[in-house]
C-alpha cells in the first residue's frame, strides 16, 4: 500500500497496526554499571544529547537520553522492583524510539545480578534444592520469597538504602547466583533456558531484555566497550575484586562471555572499542590523555547514533501527504483514529457489546438509512451520561461495530473533543471536519473551497453544504460521524449565539452522526429548536452509572491515597499538579525539565524533597497507570489524565488556592519560554554585533538581533494557555498573542482559524488594546491568509503599521519583526511599504450586560474589570470580557452616591447616603475600613497625596481629609455654602479642586490645605474635571453647560455646545483635548475642547447615560445606561475625536524642504510612474498633485495650482517635469526640480480628461470632454495643432508618429501626427474597453466587451490578429518590452490569459482572483505579470510556468496600479482612496529593463506640426466673394475673442480679397504672440463658418506664430518655472487653432454649411489670416 492509499484509509476511518502513528521521538536508555562511566553517562546527557537535538530539530525530532542511575542515591539495582521498571522502560524506549533505543556501556566491571522480583515455581524450588545441596543458607529464601498461587514474590524491602537491606541483598544474591550457575551448566538446548538469565549482571540481563523485544532489534542496539590500559588491582569501582581485593575471577570470565555475546550479537558497525590509559581515582577530565578520549567517545557515540537515527528516517520515513493542509487533516483523523483504540482496548472501558444502548443506537442508525423515500430524513443520536458512564467507550463500540452494522465499508470520522488543539475549538473542530468531507467527495476544487472562509457563519454553511453534497453523492457513500464531549467544545465569544448550531437537526439517511455530552441538552449552546428535536426519544440516549460498581471519583481518590503512601505527597503532588494544569498534555521530557533540577549533575535528587531523576519518575509513571494516559499529538507523545474528572478531583487536592494554581501554570510557561528569557538578558551584548543583512537590499533595510530562539509548535499549541492562566498578561501579549514570531508560527504549523481561536480565547479574559488590534487584524485578513499564510506579514504592516507610533512598543516591535521577516525572505514576495488602511478596530468593543441596571461605574487600574453601582443594591465588582459578576461589596445601609480606585493600588473607595466611606481591598476583596466623618451623605470622593489620604465632600458643605490608612481626619474645609458637589487632583498632585452648588470652584494647595483661588460661576456645579496637563477646567453647572476654564488663572475662555439634552455624566480625555458628555438622550458627545464644537456623537444607549469613564491612555471610552456598559475604541487615531478620518500614510510624514508636502484629502483619481520607475504622481479630487519616491516610499512634494479636482497625470520620459490635467479646464507642466509650474495650457473648454507626452519630452497632447485634442509644447504651453476626436482616453506610439484615442464606444482612432489626412478606425462589435500600444508601435491590442481581442497594425489599421478564450468582457491588457509575441490580458470572468501575439494561442489561463480583473501590466522583460482585482488584491504571476508566486489583499478595490519594469516597486490605484499603496516586490525575479529614450536632435516648431495635406499645384480659389474687413468687424466683433478685435482695429483697417492666395497669405507677418490669449466662444466659430463656407480650403493652411526662446525645462530657475501661457497673451483655444475635420472621409469643398458640430474644427484662426501692413 503506497502513501496516498495509506493516507486515504485513513481518512476514511480505516486504521491499523501498520497505520498507527509513531512519534517523532528518539529515546534511548544508557545501560551502565553505576560507578566506572559516571563521567561517559554526564557527556552523553550534557553534551551528545544536546547536539544531536540541535540537528534534528529541523526533522521535528525530540532526542532524550534516559540515565537511570542520574541523580539516584544507591544504585537502582539494590531494588529489584525499580530494576523490572527499568526493563518496562526499555519496552517502552523500544516501542517509541527512532533508530537506537538501547546504548549499552560496558567496561571492566561486570557486577552480580540483580535479586528477580518472582520466581516461577518450578524455579525456586531448583534453587532451593541446589542451594541446600550447595550448603547455601536457604533460610533466606524461605525469608524473602513468599508464594502465590503460580510463583514466589520477593518482598518489597522497606527502605532499600539501609546497610542491613545490602547486607541481605548480598547474602540472597550470592545463593541465588551459585545456584543458578550450577543449574544453568546443566542446562541444554533442547530444554528452556530458565536459569541462565538469573546469571546475568544488571547490564547483561537488561541487554538480553533489549535483544529479544522484536526480531532484528540488534540493529537499534549501540554497544561502547571500553578498557583501561594497565588497569591496577584493587580498583573496585572499576573491575570486579574478590575480598581479598585481587580481580575476580568468576565475574571476568563472565564479562568475556558477554564481550564475546556482544560481539556475536550486534553488527560491526553498532560496536566502537575505546582504550583509555589508567590514572589512579579513574576518569580525570583536566588530563590531557582523558580528555582525548572523552572527546573520541563523544564523537564515537554522536556519530554512530546519527547513522542509526538517519537509516531509520530513511528506511522508515513518516507518512506524508500531497500537501500541507491534506497532511495537517491526516494527522489529525490520525490521532484520533488512535485514541480511539486506546478506548477499545483500555482495561478501564466499558464493555457495551449486547447491551440495549449499544443496540439501541444500532436501531436508530439503521432505521434511519432504511427509511426511504420523499423528504423522510432522521436526527442525529446525542448520549447524555456523567463522569465514568463510559461514553467515550461507547464512540468506540460504535466505531467499531457500525460496519457489520450496516454489511457494507463505511467512512467513519471521530473526534474526542478537547483532545487535539484542532478539536478543542467549535471553529476548529468543524474546519478539519469540513477539509476531510471534502477529501472523501472528491471534490472537483479541491480540499478548499476557492473563496474559502474561516468565519464560523462560512464554515458553518459550509458544513450543511457538505452533508447536502454527501445526499446527492452518485455513490451513495455511508458516512458516520462520531464526537465524544460535545460539552468540552470552546464556543469563545463569536458571533455565533449558539455554538453548536452547526449540529443539523435532520440528516440524509447515508449521513449519520453520534455525539456525547456531560451536560443535557439545556445546557448546551444549542438553538431553542435543536433543544427540542434533540430532547426526542429518536434523537436523545441517556446513560446511567452501574449500581454494582464504584463511581469513578472514589477511584481516583483511593489510587491518589495508594500513590502518596508509596511515595509521598509532595512528589505525587507536584506531578499531579502539572498534569492537572496542562491543557493537552506534557511529554516525559517536558515533565523532566519541571520536575528534575540538573544545575548540579552529581546532587542526589530525592522524592521526599519532591524531585523526580530518571529512575523514580518511571517508577511512579508505572504506578500511575490506571489514571494517566499516553496520546500521540503533533509527533509528540503527551502524558495526560485518563478521565476529566481525574483533573478535577487533583485541582481540589493540590491546587486548593488560586496562588498555587498560578504559580504551576508559570512554572510551566517558564519551561517553554526559559530560552527566550536567557535571550532577553544577552540581547544587549548581541545588539553590538548585528548588522544588516548582508548589505542585501530589502523593503525596509531592517536589523534584527540574530538568536537561535524559535516557536515550535509546542509553543503555539501549550505554551501561551499557561501565561495566560498564570495572570502574567504582559509576557502572554509579549511573548506570544502581540508576538509576529508567535503569530507565523501558529499560521504556518496549525491555521489562522487556530490562531483566531486562540486570539479568542484570550480575549475572553483579557480587555487590552494591543491584543484588540491584532485579533482584528486576524480577523480582517483571515479570508486571505487561508488562501495564503504567507501574507501575514504583509497584513500586519498594512493594518497595524499607521498606528504603530501610537500604540507602544509591542505593536511597533511586532510591525518591526514582521518588517523583518520580509526582509528574509527569499522567495518573491509582495510587501507593502506604507499604510494606507484605517485601524481595524471597530467602534464598539465589548457590551457588558448588568440586570441591576447601572448607575455609576468605574473601570479599575487594569481595565480587566468594572466597578458598577446598581440603580439599587450594592457595588458590584464585574469582569469585563467574561461578563461575569465577580464580588458585591456588602456593607453599606444606604445607596452609594460616589467611588473612586487608587491608581497604582488596591482599594477601592465607595460614599454613601449613609454617611460613611469605606475602603474596600480589591485583592482580598475585603472591607479594610470604614470612616464616619460627614454629618450628611457623601457626595464626592477621590484619593489623594500618592494614595494616603481620602478627600470627600458632602451635602454638610464640607471637603475632609481622611487618612486612608487610619481613617483619622488630616484636615477639615468649611469653606463652601453649599453641598460640595465634585472634588478632584490634579495630575501633579498638589492641588485640589472643589465644586459647589454655591456656584463657586475653590483650588486648594494640598501641602498645606491654603486656598489658591476661587472661581465664580453664575450657576451651581453639578460637576468637574481636570485635563491631565492641568491646563483645562470644566464645569458642568445646573443650566445644562459645559463651561470651560483655564485651571491657572480661573478665565473662562469659551462653552462646549451641541449637546440636546441633559448632562448625565462627563469626563476628560487624556489627551488633554476631547471631552465625553453621558446625555439623558442615550447619546455619548465628544467635544473638541480647543475649539469648543462638537466633534462625533455615539449611540448606544437607549435611556440615560449615567457614566463615561476614559480608561488609561484613551485605550477604551466606557459608557453606561440603563442596564448596559459599552467600551469603544477611543484612541484619536482609532477614528474617534477631532482628527477623526485622517489617515498619515506611513513614510509620508512631513519633513523639513523647500517644497511643501501635504497628504490628499480626498480621494485620488488618477495616477502615473516614471519611466525609471523611481518616482509617481498623484491627482485627486482636493486638487492636489503629489510627487512619490517609490525607493523611500515618501511622499516628495505638492503641487498645488489646480482649482478643481485633477482628472489625468503623466510623466515626462526624460523626468523632469510632470503634466496634469484638470475639470478646471487647464493643463499644468510642473518642473520637479523645484516643484513650481513650468507653463499652463489653458485651451480647452471643457474638462481635461487625458494627457500623454511625447518621447521626445517636448510636446503634450491632452483631450477633453468636448473630443478636442490638442498638441501642445510642453515648455511654453504653445498649440501646435488640434482636431475634434474621441478623448477619454488616448496613448503616443514610441515613434511620435500617431495618437490612438477612444471615447468608449465600439471604436478607436488613430490619428497620425505627420499628415492630417492619415487617420483609420479600428472597431470592434461592442464597446472597446482597453487597449495598449507595443513598444515597437508597429500594434495596437484592443480589448472589447465582445470577450475578444484584436491586434491591428498602427500604420494602415489592419486587423493582424484576433484573440478569443475569454468568458466575459475584456477589461484590460498589457504588453512587454523585450518580448514582442507577448500579451496578458484580464476580464470579468476572474481570469487573466496569457497570449501569443503571433499565432493567437492562449499560452497560459491565469486563475486565482475572486473578482473581475481590472488592470495588468508587464515586466519589462514579459517574465512577470501584474494584475489587480475588484476582490481587493494583487497577485503576482510567472508567465512562463503561467502560476501566481505572490499576492497581496489590499481590503479595498483596485482600480489601476502602474509599476516599475522589474516590478520591483508597485504604486496602486484604489477605489475612492485618499491614499497611495506603495508595494515591493522582494526578491522579484525580473530583470530591470531600462525603456527606450529619444536621441534623435532637436527640431524647430515649424518641423513639429503636421503637414498639410496633398494639394494641387495652383491658386485655391478665384475672386468671388469680396467683403469688408471693417464691417465683418463691426458685425461679428463682439463674439471672437478679444485679439482678433485687436488685429482687426490696429492691423486690419483695409478690404482684401477673397481671391488672394494661400501663399500671399502665409507672407502676412505675426508680431509678439499674436493669437495666443483669449478664447473664442462657439458663436463666434459659427459666425465664421456661415459667411466664409467658400474659404475652407484656404483656411486649412495658418501662419505659424512666433517661437519662444530660452525657455526650456532642463533648465530651470525660479523667474522661468512661473510663467505660463497668460502671462505672455498666448493662450488659443482649439477653435482658433484647427487643423482639419477629423472625419472618416476627408471633407470635399461644397457650396453647403458645414455640419454645426464640426464647424469649429473648420476654422482658422483670425490671426492667420490678418493682412500684412505692406499688403
Amino acid at each position: 500500500m503506497n502513501t496516498e492509499e495509506i493516507v486515504q484509509e485513513v481518512l476514511q476511518g480505516h486504521l491499523t497496526s501498520r497505520k498507527l502513528p509513531t512519534p517523532r521521538l528518539v529515546k534511548i536508555f544508557i545501560a551502565s554499571t553505576r560507578t566506572d562511566f559516571a563521567e561517559e553517562r554526564r557527556q552523553l546527557l550534557e553534551t551528545v544529547g544536546p547536539e544531536l537535538q540541535s540537528q534534528y530539530d529541523q526533522f521535528g525530532l525530540e532526542v532524550e537520553l534516559v540515565d537511570m542511575h542520574y541523580g539516584t542515591e544507591v544504585d537502582p539495582t539494590y531494588d529489584p522492583s525499580l530494576f523490572e521498571d527499568h526493563l518496562q522502560e526499555i519496552r517502552d524506549c523500544h516501542r517509541v524510539s527512532r533508530g537506537c533505543f538501547f546504548l549499552c556501556l560496558v567496561g571492566n566491571k561486570y557486577l552480580p545480578c540483580p535479586l528477580p522480583e518472582k520466581l516461577e515455581l518450578e524455579q525456586y524450588e531448583a534453587i532451593y534444592s541446589e542451594s541446600r545441596d550447595l550448603g547455601l543458607k536457604t533460610d533466606l529464601l524461605d525469608t524473602w520469597y513468599n508464594r502465590d498461587d503460580t510463583s514466589y514474590v520477593l518482598q518489597q524491602p522497606s527502605d532499600v538504602r539501609t546497610e542491613e537491606w545490602e547486607i541481605e541483598f548480598q547474602e540472597l544474591q550470592e545463593v541465588i547466583q551459585i545456584s543458578a550457575r550450577n543449574l544453568a551448566a546443566s542446562e541444554t538446548r533442547v530444554l528452556p533456558i530458565k536459569f541462565r538469565h538469573l546469571t546475568y549482571s544488571a547490564v547483561e540481563r537488561q541487554f538480553s531484555h533489549a535483544l529479544g523485544l522484536a526480531p532484528g532489534t540488534a540493529h537499534h542496539i549501540l554497544a561502547v566497550i571500553r578498557d583501561w590500559e594497565k588497569l591496577e588491582d584493587g580498583e573496585s569501582h572499576f573491575q570486579d575484586v574478590d575480598p581479598q581485593g585481587l580481580p575476580h575471577k568468576c565475574y571476568r570470565e563472565q564479562l568475556k562471555n558477554f564481550r564475546d555475546r556482544l560481539a556475536a550479537a550486534l553488527p560491526n558497525d553498532n560496536r566502537a572499542f575505546l582504550t583509555v590509559p589508567w590514572k589512579p581515582g579513574g576518569l580525570d577530565t583536566e588530563c590531557e590523555e582523558h580528555e582525548a578520549y572523552l572527546s573520541k567517545f563523544r564523537e564515537t557515540a554522536s556519530s554512530k547514533l546519527q547513522a542509526l537515527i538517519n537509516r531509520s528516517l530513511e528506511e522508515e520515513p513518516e507518512i506524508k501527504a500531497r500537501n500541507k493542509t491534506v497532511q495537517e487533516v491526516f494527522q489529525e483523523t490520525l490521532s484520533h483514529l488512535a485514541l480511539c483504540q486506546q478506548h477499545m482496548c483500555s482495561e478501564e472501558a466499558v464493555d457495551w457489546t449486547g447491551t440495549d444502548t449499544l443496540e439501541r443506537i444500532k436501531t436508530l442508525m439503521i432505521t434511519g438509512y432504511e427509511t426511504v423515500g420523499p423528504g423522510t430524513r432522521h436526527g442525529p443520536v446525542l448520549v447524555h451520561g456523567s463522569h465514568g458512564t463510559g461514553k467515550s467507550s461507547i464512540i468506540g463500540a460504535v466505531y467499531s461495530n457500525c460496519e457489520a452494522w450496516f454489511g457494507r465499508r463505511l467512512f467513519r470520522i471521530v473526534r474526542f473533543s478537547g483532545a487535539t488543539p484542532r478539536s478543542a475549538y467549535n471553529l476548529e473542530l468543524l474546519r478539519v471536519i469540513c477539509q476531510q468531507l471534502c477529501l472523501l467527495l472528491h471534490l472537483s476544487d479541491g480540499f478548499l473551497p476557492k473563496d474559502a472562509s474561516f468565519d464560523p457563519l462560512y464554515v458553518n454553511n459550509w458544513f450543511q453544504t457538505l452533508v447536502r453534497r454527501f445526499e446527492e453523492s452518485a455513490t451513495n457513500e455511508l458516512l458516520v460521524i462520531l464526537i465524544d464531549d460535545l460539552h468540552r467544545l470552546n464556543p469563545l465569544d463569536s458571533d455565533i449565539v449558539a455554538a453548536l448550531s452547526w449540529l443539523p437537526i435532520s440528516l440524509p439517511r447515508n449521513v449519520h452522526i453520534v455525539g456525547t455530552t456531560l451536560l443535557p441538552p439545556e445546557s448546551l449552546k444549542l438553538t431553542p429548536v435543536q433543544r427540542e428535536r434533540f430532547r426526542s426519544p429518536d434523537c436523545y440516549i441517556e446513560l446511567f452509572p452501574d449500581p454494582g460498581v464504584a463511581t469513578l471519583e472514589p477511584r481516583i481518590e483511593s489510587a491518589l491515597n495508594d500513590l502518596e503512601n508509596l511515595f509521598g505527597n509532595l512528589a505525587i503532588g507536584r506531578l499531579a499538579s502539572f498534569l492537572t494544569c496542562t491543557e493537552f498534555g506534557l511529554s516525559e521530557t517536558e515533565l523532566l525539565e519541571l520536575l528534575m533540577p540538573t544545575s548540579n549533575s552529581a546532587a542526589t535528587l530525592t522524592l521526599r524533597s519532591g524531585n523526580y531523576n530518571f529512575s523514580t519518575l518511571c517508577a511512579v509513571r508505572r504506578r500511575m497507570e490506571p489514571l494517566i494516559r499516553e496520546k500521540l499529538m503533533s509527533g509528540k507523545m503527551l502524558v495526560c489524565w485518563r478521565h476529566d474528572l481525574t483533573s478535577e478531583v487533583a485541582r481540589k487536592r493540590y491546587l486548593q488556592s488560586q496562588d498555587s494554581l498560578r504559580s504551576t501554570h508559570g512554572e510551566i510557561a517558564n519551561l517553554f519560554f526559559s530560552e527566550f528569557s536567557q535571550q532577553g538578558s544577552d540581547a544587549e551584548t548581541e545588539q553590538a554585533d548585528t548588522s544588516p543583512m548582508e548589505n542585501k537590499e530589502t523593503p525596509f533595510q531592517t536589523t534584527l538581533q540574530l538568536d537561535d530562539v524559535t516557536y515550535s509548535l509546542r509553543h503555539v499549541e501549550e505554551s501561551w494557555i499557561h501565561l495566560l492562566k498564570a495572570g502574567d498578561s504582559s509576557r502572554l501579549k509579549q511573548l506570544t498573542v502581540c508576538n509576529f514570531d508567535f503569530l507565523l508560527a501558529a499560521v504556518q504549523t496549525v491555521s489562522v482559524s487556530y490562531l483566531r481561536c486562540v486570539l479568542e480565547h484570550v480575549r475572553c479574559y483579557l480587555l487590552d488594546r494591543d491584543l484588540e488590534l491584532v485579533y482584528y487584524t486576524i480577523r480582517k485578513s483571515s479570508d486571505v491568509l487561508t488562501r495564503d499564510p504567507l501574507q501575514l506579514g504583509a497584513q500586519v504592516i498594512c493594518w497595524l503599521r499607521p498606528v504603530a507610533d501610537a500604540s507602544g512598543d509591542l505593536v511597533s516591535h511586532m510591525i518591526t519583526c514582521a518588517m523583518a521577516w520580509c526582509d528574509g525572505y527569499t522567495a518573491p514576495l509582495l510587501v507593502p511599504l506604507n499604510g494606507w488602511l484605517q485601524p481595524p478596530l471597530p467602534l464598539q468593543i465589548k457590551s457588558l450586560h448588568c440586570p441591576a441596571g447601572v448607575k455609576l461605574i468605574e473601570p479599575t487600574p487594569s481595565g480587566q474589570h468594572v466597578v458598577v453601582v446598581p440603580q439599587t443594591g450594592d457595588p458590584q465588582l464585574w469582569h469585563v470580557m467574561s461578563n461575569s459578576l465577580t464580588y458585591t461589596f456588602k456593607g453599606h445601609s444606604g445607596p452609594v452616591l460616589c467611588l473612586a480606585i487608587t491608581k497604582q493600588s488596591q482599594y477601592l473607595l465607595t460614599g454613601s447616603d449613609d454617611i460613611s466611606i469605606i475602603v474596600w481591598d480589591l485583592k482580598l476583596l475585603k472591607l479594610k475600613l470604614r470612616i464616619y466623618e460627614h454629618i450628611a451623605p457623601v457626595l464626592c470622593l477621590i484619593p489623594a497625596l500618592n494614595n494616603s489620604v481620602i478627600v470627600s465632600g458632602g451635602e454638610d458643605s464640607r471637603v475632609i481629609i481622611t487618612s486612608l490608612l487610619t481613617g483619622d481626619v488630616v484636615m477639615k474645609i468649611d469653606h463652601h455654602r453649599g453641598p460640595v458637589t465634585s472634588v478632584k487632583v490634579n495630575t501633579a498632585g498638589d492641588v485640589l479642586i472643589s465644586g459647589s452648588s454655591d456656584s463657586t470652584i475653590c483650588l486648594w494647595l494640598l501641602e498645606n490645605f491654603s486656598l489658591l483661588n476661587t472661581i465664580s460661576l453664575r450657576f451651581p456645579i453639578t460637576m468637574l474635571d481636570v485635563s491631565s496637563d492641568s491646563v483645562f477646567l470644566v464645569a458642568a453647572c445646573e443650566d445644562n453647560q459645559l463651561y470651560l476654564h483655564s485651571l491657572t488663572t480661573g478665565t473662562e475662555i469659551h462653552s462646549l455646545r451641541g449637546h440636546k439634552s441633559e448632562i448625565r455624566s462627563f469626563c476628560l480625555a487624556q489627551d488633554n483635548r476631547r471631552a465625553v458628555v453621558g446625555g439623558a438622550d442615550g447619546k455619548i458627545y465628544i467635544f473638541d475642547m480647543h475649539s469648543g464644537r462638537l466633534s462625533r456623537t455615539l449611540t448606544s444607549h437607549s435611556t440615560d447615560v449615567t457614566g463615561v469613564k476614559v480608561t488609561d491612555k484613551d485605550d477604551f471610552l466606557v459608557t453606561a445606561g440603563g442596564n448596559r456598559i459599552t467600551f469603544w475604541s477611543f484612541r484619536r487615531e482609532d477614528g474617534v475625536g477631532p482628527t477623526s478620518g485622517r489617515i498619515s500614510p506611513l513614510g509620508s510624514s512631513q519633513k523639513t524642504s523647500q517644497q511643501s508636502q501635504q497628504n490628499h484629502t480626498a480621494p485620488i483619481t488618477c495616477l502615473d510612474i516614471s519611466r525609471d520607475g523611481l518616482m509617481a504622481v498623484t491627482g485627486s479630487v482636493d486638487s492636489l498633485v503629489n510627487i512619490w519616491q517609490l525607493n523611500t516610499h515618501e511622499l516628495h512634494s505638492t503641487l498645488e495650482g489646480h482649482f478643481a479636482s485633477v482628472t489625468c497625470v503623466a510623466f515626462s520620459p526624460n523626468g523632469l517635469f510632470a503634466v496634469s490635467g484638470s475639470e478646471d479646464k487647464t493643463a499644468r507642466v510642473w518642473g520637479l526640480t523645484l516643484g513650481l509650474v513650468v507653463s499652463t495650457f489653458k485651451g480647452h473648454q471643457a474638462t481635461v480628461t487625458a494627457v500623454a507626452i511625447m518621447l521626445d519630452s517636448r510636446r503634450v497632447v491632452s483631450s477633453d470632454q468636448q473630443g478636442v485634442l490638442a498638441v501642445w509644447l510642453a515648455d511654453n504651453a504653445t498649440l501646435l495643432h488640434s482636431c475634434i476626436g474621441p478623448g477619454m482616453c488616448l496613448a503616443v506610439t514610441n515613434n511620435m508618429k500617431y495618437v490612438v484615442c477612444g471615447s468608449g464606444d465600439n471604436s478607436l482612432r488613430i490619428w497620425s501626427l505627420n499628415r492630417e489626412d492619415e487617420k483609420y478606425i479600428v472597431s470592434h462589435s461592442e464597446e472597446v474597453t482597453c487597449f495598449v500600444l507595443t513598444m515597437d508601435s508597429l500594434h495596437v491590442i484592443t480589448g472589447s466587451r465582445d470577450m475578444s481581442l484584436k491586434v491591428w497594425q498602427v500604420a494602415g489599421g489592419k486587423l493582424a490578429q484576433v484573440l478569443v478564450g475569454h468568458s466575459d468582457h475584456v477589461t484590460c491588457v498589457a504588453v512587454s518590452i523585450l518580448n514582442k509575441s507577448l500579451v496578458v490580458s484580464g476580464s470579468r470572468d476572474s481570469n487573466l490569459i496569457i497570449w501569443d501575439i503571433n499565432t493567437g494561442n492562449d499560452i497560459h489561463v491565469l486563475t486565482g482572483h475572486l473578482g473581475y480583473v481590472t488592470c495588468v501590466k508587464v515586466t519589462g522583460d514579459g517574465s512577470l505579470a501584474v494584475s489587480g482585482s475588484e476582490d481587493k488584491s494583487i497577485i503576482v504571476w510567472d508567465t512562463k510556468r503561467g502560476r501566481a508566486i505572490s499576492s497581496l489583499q489590499l481590503h479595498i478595490p483596485i482600480l489601476n496600479l502602474e509599476m516599475s519594469t522589474d516590478a520591483s516597486r508597485i504604486a496602486v490605484y484604489l477605489l475612492e482612496n485618499r491614499c497611495l499603496p506603495i508595494v515591493c516586490l522582494h526578491n522579484t525575479p525580473a530583470t530591470y529593463v531600462k525603456m527606450p529614450t529619444y536621441v534623435a536632435p532637436a527640431k524647430e516648431i515649424e518641423d513639429l506640426r503636421p503637414s498639410a495635406p496633398k494639394r494641387p499645384m495652383r491658386r485655391l480659389l478665384k475672386k468671388e466673394v469680396s467683403l469688408d474687413t471693417y464691417t465683418w468687424q463691426k458685425k461679428y466683433g463682439h463674439l471672437t475673442s478679444s485679439i482678433m478685435m485687436a488685429a482687426v482695429d490696429e492691423r486690419l483697417k483695409r478690404r482684401f480679397s477673397v481671391s488672394a492666395s494661400m501663399e500671399e497669405i502665409s507672407k502676412i507677418p505675426s508680431k509678439g504672440n499674436m493669437g495666443s490669449q483669449g478664447i473664442g466662444p462657439e458663436q463666434a466659430a459659427l459666425a465664421q463658418s456661415q459667411h466664409f463656407d467658400q474659404l475652407e480650403a484656404l483656411w486649412n493652411k495658418r501662419s505659424p506664430p512666433r517661437r519662444r526662446h530660452n525657455q526650456s525645462l532642463s533648465k530651470q530657475n525660479s523667474r522661468t518655472s512661473r510663467r505660463d501661457s497668460s502671462d505672455t497673451g498666448d493662450d488659443r483655444t482649439p477653435g482658433e487653432e484647427i487643423v482639419g475635420v477629423y472625419n472618416e472621409q476627408q471633407m470635399t469643398l461644397s457650396g453647403r454649411a458645414a455640419d454645426p458640430r464640426l464647424t469649429q474644427s473648420c476654422i482658422i484662426q483670425c490671426h492667420t489670416s490678418t493682412a500684412s501692413p505692406e499688403g
